[in-house]
């Protein structure tokens, strides 16, 4: 399944033994060039254009067409096989030529797909291919807005695939070509059918078989069926029946099975295996998610797919460092927002346990001039088509739990409804074994088309105070419509780590968008004493975990990016409010952290003392002397109107935990400088 370990170096491309399939990387070694093929560059895969001008915070960061240039060696064991072309994702519009001839053409930057080149190669020779790439903003590409960037180039792997004549897959949707549709789960069986799309240039009967192995690398079950294949596309279908499943049953035992799936055409054979699990979900309106038939509370974070310095590259460490991070903070579930992370992300939340709703393509509009929806069939039709890439790729991805139809729909101007209804539809027949899920901001209809509903708020950042949180909850409570549907929360205030308030409690500089830390981590505060133990919500999704690239954002006191992160844009600094939220999630890990203790310098002598812990009780000590205890209240502790005296003052906070057979000592400390007025 991990698709970085193709090292093995072969005429310049690198291979992966299987099968009769044979998987060549082809990330190495390409040219670059914009404008000019004089001014080609070296650059390997994944690569984006975007680094200095959209990473920099350039609101005119260039958004048009970039060309790739590699020359490839098409073996003469070849001849005679079929030869595809994956690509992983690249921004947005992708058109591929070999050899000059045309190969095709895929619009959208969030999903794998595949060109066939088999009548294309110069076999035993070289040939170019040519990948010509655009990120410009067009009407027909979703997402046609939303603030967060839109970065160009070929930004995850790439490789050459050699099959047989008859194949599995490649049927235009970019995922693996199966299917595994479970129609039983349970501790007894879990039972289904194996959708098996066969590829073959010919009519004719060809043999199928199926295992499933369990983590030990034993066959628990096997099946196989003779299938009559139609020239071009056609689909097989394998009852399959597991007794006794060991269940994938979220963080505490995220149990995966290996399906292998082989074709044999007269001695000729394809094979594909990946990973899945056996899971049940449901949401109730009024006691939320359920796992497995248990009630499992969702606690989760909004995560955009980009990075400081690589942008929407990650390689498959950095990947599991965002998820450990992720985990660190005791969530244990997540939104993949504004469109589909690389592949390898979901095949780690699978491995670790986590939950997942995966966003659509469509996206709303971001402001007033902007338009999210166009009433055109092209616009319709890209949006279903990406839909149907995003369920076919993940089908068998066990985290994903949830598919998100769509996020924030602007009602001014042409009418979404009806897109969405066909979009909503479209994705439950494809899909019966999840639900789907909008994201909204609004009231009336929109809010009753999918199954379940995130209601997006951002109370004390763009509108309000943060106790308007609470007020909101309880209107939705009470009305008898609304309460019945099956709502989830999703909230977000910026914060800049450069910044803190030191008057009472307040929203900064609204004028100017200088959002200080410490607001956001008490806007933080707020929501969470008033959702953290609702059930009427089947999950919370904290936004968002990591700052994330927005030229079109100036607000924060960083231009070019939404300073919403709980975690810093390159991953160095965990502010404030991610230690409130660990405090509440992470009860395995004992810790204190006083807050606020990087903003040293204060020119105020009477302050507030804040700690968040996961810890029921703690003691303050300041210059030496003790301030006395405090208790949590939601993973939060205030000793208020602290005296400081002139110049440095030294601030510990501890508490004693009985284990088995010890005591241990867990606190935390902090310098802080007080300077009068006029002298800071």
């Amino acid at each position: 399944m991990r698709r970085f370990l193709l090292l093995f170096l072969l005429v310049g491309i690198c291979t992966l033994e299987g099968s009769a399939r044979k998987v060549y990387n082809i990330d190495k070694g390409w040219k670059f060039y914009t404008y000019d093929e004089r001014d080609t560059i070296k650059v390997d895969l994944p690569h984006t254009w975007n680094i200095t001008d959209a990473l920099a915070g350039h609101a005119g960061y260039f958004r048009g067409a970039g060309n790739y240039l590699k020359y490839v060696h098409a073996l003469p064991e070849w001849q005679g096989k079929r030869v595809f072309v994956r690509f992983y994702g690249a921004g947005n519009v992708t058109d591929l030529m070999v050899n000059g001839h045309h190969a095709g053409m895929h619009a959208g930057g969030n999903n794998a797909f595949e060109f066939e080149i088999t009548n294309l190669l110069n076999y035993g020779g070289k040939n170019l291919l040519w990948v010509i790439v655009n990120n410009a903003p067009r009407f027909d590409v979703l997402p046609t807005a939303g603030k967060d960037n839109s970065y160009g180039g070929l930004y995850r792997s790439a490789e050459i695939i050699v099959t047989e004549q008859a194949t599995i897959g490649f049927d235009g949707y970019g995922g693996s070509g199966i299917l595994i549709v479970p129609e039983t789960v349970d501790s007894l069986h879990a039972a289904g059918i194996a959708r098996i799309a066969v590829n073959i240039p010919e009519t004719r009967s060809v043999q199928l078989g199926m295992t499933l192995r369990d983590n030990r690398d034993t066959v628990v079950w096997s099946g196989h069926l003779r299938h009559r294949a139609d020239m071009g596309m056609s689909v097989a279908e394998m009852e399959f029946d597991l007794e006794n499943p060991h269940l994938w049953n979220g963080i505490s035992d995220p149990y995966l099975y290996t399906v292998t799936v082989t074709l044999n055409d007269g001695g000729r054979t394809d094979t594909v295996s990946f990973r899945t699990g056996f899971r049940k979900v449901s949401v109730d309106a009024a006691t939320g998610f359920y796992l497995n038939d248990m009630r499992y509370p969702l606690r989760g974070v909004v995560l955009w797919r980009d990075q400081a310095v690589y942008g929407p590259t990650f390689n498959e460490a950095q990947l599991r460092r965002d998820i450990k991070i992720i985990r660190e903070m005791g969530a244990n579930a997540v939104r993949v927002a504004g469109g589909t992370h690389h592949p390898a992300f979901y095949d780690i939340c699978d491995e670790e346990g986590l939950i997942v709703l995966a966003d659509g393509p469509f996206i709303g509009a971001a402001s007033l001039y902007e338009r999210g929806y166009y009433n055109t069939d092209e616009f319709r039709h890209n949006g279903m088509l990406q839909m149907q890439e995003l369920i076919h790729q993940h089908f068998n991805n066990p985290s994903v739990a949830f598919w998100g139809v769509f996020v924030e729909p602007e009602l001014i101007g042409d009418d979404p409804l009806p897109f969405i209804r066909e979009m909503n539809d479209m994705t439950k027949e494809l899909d019966p074994t999840r639900l789907t899920a909008g994201m909204s901001n609004k009231d009336g209809e929109v809010n009753f088309i999918t199954d379940l509903i995130v209601w997006n708020h951002t109370f004390g950042w763009n509108e309000g105070q943060p106790g308007d949180i609470a007020i909101w909850r309880d209107q939705l409570h009470g009305d008898p419509e609304w309460s019945k549907l099956r709502s989830a929360i999703s909230y977000r205030a910026e914060g800049n780590i450069h910044r803190y308030a030191e008057q009472a409690i307040r929203r900064g500089d609204t004028e100017h968008g200088l959002y200080p830390e410490n607001w956001q981590a008490y806007v933080h505060e707020v929501h969470i004493g008033a959702l953290n133990y609702d059930p009427a919500f089947w999950a919370m999704f904290v936004g968002d975990i990591f700052d994330h690239g927005a030229v079109q954002h100036s607000t924060g006191g960083a231009d070019g990016a939404g300073n919403c992160g709980l975690v810093t844009f390159d991953r160095s600094m965990r502010k404030d409010a991610y230690w409130l939220y660990k405090a509440n999630w992470n009860k395995t890990e004992p810790f204190l952290r006083i807050a606020s203790k990087r903003h040293s310098l204060r020119s105020q002598p009477i302050q507030d003392i804040v700690v968040y812990t996961n810890q029921s009780i703690a003691e303050l000590y300041l210059n030496g002397s003790s301030l006395g205890t405090c208790m949590a209240t939601n993973g939060v502790m205030r000793w208020e109107n602290v005296e400081l005296t002139p110049g440095e003052n030294e601030i510990y906070v501890f508490t004693i935990i009985a284990t088995n057979d010890n005591y241990v000592t867990v606190g935390d400390s902090a310098t802080i400088t007080y300077l009068p007025d006029g002298i800071l």
